[in-house]
């Protein structure tokens, strides 16, 4: 029997973990009106709808397996021996409903929470929809939603339980730091996108007859810009929710009130903070330089920069995130177009470069500059070192990301449940009327026959 023996609450906490929600809200919304302005007119309302209708795909599956995974597997299993415990987050735990009586312990822990539950869906979500963004226009709904329970639910719990927690085995094996989601968030979202790009193939209006990929004009630059500003801001919810708020800490100096990273180690929120500022800073510094004119990818350096300092932002000083967001938003611009040429990945967002390849070149960086810090302190953990983290990147990018991505989108397409039929895909999926599809395909192949043929005189002139 729980005796009430004050009516004070810690209003801080509850005030923060509400912020890191409305965060992690406005990163997701804007990924959707980002995806609203890259798609085409005849494709916007279909993309924007099945984004939408992802988030109760996503509750569930967190609910009912992805949250007990995130617990599960931080130990390996095979590589320290066993599972963790988890039956806390069972969809049919005790836990997971509004009474507390006889569950005191319940209430002091952090982890347990049904608002961690939340935020983890949340962060879920918004991963799905960034891959979302970049399949756009050429997957069955059917497949899309599958493809998203096992990144969502499956691959990235296991990949936070490994690298983004407290006793997670990379860092107590191989000193893995990740602050707040460089690789368990970023590197694994563009590993995965790659696998499953590696078989879904390009958009059909996507490339001409001579393998040069077109520039499919924005649907809407008001809206892609808007979104662009969204997601710069709700990307700061990974930090948020990567932070363990306002403890009292006690030294040989005495006791003071603090933040906790993930690993536990005590850290200064506003430090933080600051760091994120740099790294958005940083990468706009770039974006402008080459993109000022570019209104699809003019504020995506703000976007990267963050990626790139994300594994190392808890540890940085000010001066180092500057720097790194900037070089690591340079090479980045410097490689937008490589994966479209060289192998005719049409990736619709750009997220395997902004993401992926920042994600994974934050981590290595992060090596370097981090190393001798401790990666965690759970007992047992060792030291940061470039060995244990681009060890720690190759798992999360190739193993936990390009694998499984590669491998399912490999099976739907056997199963021809994969693509949009060719005629969908240059038609859209809004138009609702038959004659109407018929009537603009025939339109499309015939501009598409005057393209080519003026192309081919040109050439020969």
């Amino acid at each position: 029997m729980i005796e009430l023996i004050s009516n004070k609450f810690d209003y801080n906490n509850l005030v923060y973990d509400l912020i890191t929600i409305l965060f992690l809200i406005f990163l997701s919304f804007g990924i959707i009106l980002r995806t609203y302005g890259i798609s085409r007119n005849k494709f916007a309302l279909t993309n924007i709808k099945i984004l939408i209708f992802s988030f109760p795909v996503i509750v569930l599956s967190s609910y009912l397996f992805g949250w007990a995974i995130s617990f599960a597997f931080s130990s390996g299993p095979i590589v320290r021996g066993g599972f963790r415990e988890f039956a806390f987050a069972l969809p049919w735990s005790e836990f997971m409903g509004p009474n507390l009586n006889n569950n005191e312990t319940f209430i002091n822990d952090y982890r347990q929470s049904p608002m961690s539950l939340i935020k983890f869906i949340l962060i879920s979500w918004s991963m799905i929809i960034f891959f979302g963004s970049a399949i756009i226009e050429r997957i069955k709904i059917g497949a899309f939603i599958i493809l998203s329970i096992i990144l969502g639910s499956i691959f990235l719990p296991i990949c936070a339980s490994w690298s983004w927690s407290f006793n997670g085995w990379m860092s107590e094996v191989f000193g893995f730091h990740d602050a707040f989601g460089s690789g368990a968030f970023h590197t694994i979202l563009g590993g995965f996108t790659l696998g499953v790009l590696g078989k879904l193939g390009f958009r059909k209006i996507k490339f001409n007859s001579f393998s040069k990929g077109r520039d499919i004009p924005a649907n809407s630059e008001v809206s892609l810009i808007f979104g662009n500003i969204l997601i710069i801001f709700g990307l700061f919810g990974l930090y948020l929710y990567s932070i363990n708020p306002f403890l009292e800490i006690k030294n040989e100096f005495g006791s003071f009130v603090s933040t906790l990273n993930i690993y536990g180690n005590p850290i200064s929120f506003y430090g933080v903070l600051l760091n994120f500022v740099m790294g958005v800073s940083g990468g706009l510094v770039i974006s402008a330089i080459h993109s000022f004119n570019n209104n699809k990818r003019i504020f995506i350096g703000g976007i990267v920069g963050i990626v790139s300092i994300s594994a190392g932002a808890d540890y940085y000083h000010p001066i180092h995130c500057l720097l790194i967001s900037m070089i690591v938003t340079l090479a980045v611009f410097k490689s937008f177009n490589y994966l479209e040429e060289k192998f005719k990945i049409d990736d619709s967002s750009d997220i395997i470069v902004c993401h992926g390849f920042a994600g994974f070149w934050g981590l290595i960086i992060g090596s370097i500059l981090l190393w001798g810090y401790p990666s965690s302190m759970s007992e047992g953990s060792v030291f940061t070192n470039p060995f244990g983290q681009f060890a720690g990147a190759l798992i999360i990018f190739w193993i936990l990301g390009f694998i499984p991505g590669y491998l399912t989108a490999g099976i739907l397409k056997f199963f021809k449940i994969l693509n949009l039929s060719n005629t969908i895909q240059i038609t859209g999926q809004d138009i609702l009327s038959t004659r109407d599809r018929i009537i603009e395909t025939n339109n499309i192949y015939e501009a598409e026959k005057k393209i080519i043929s003026e192309m081919k005189s040109n050439k020969k002139s």
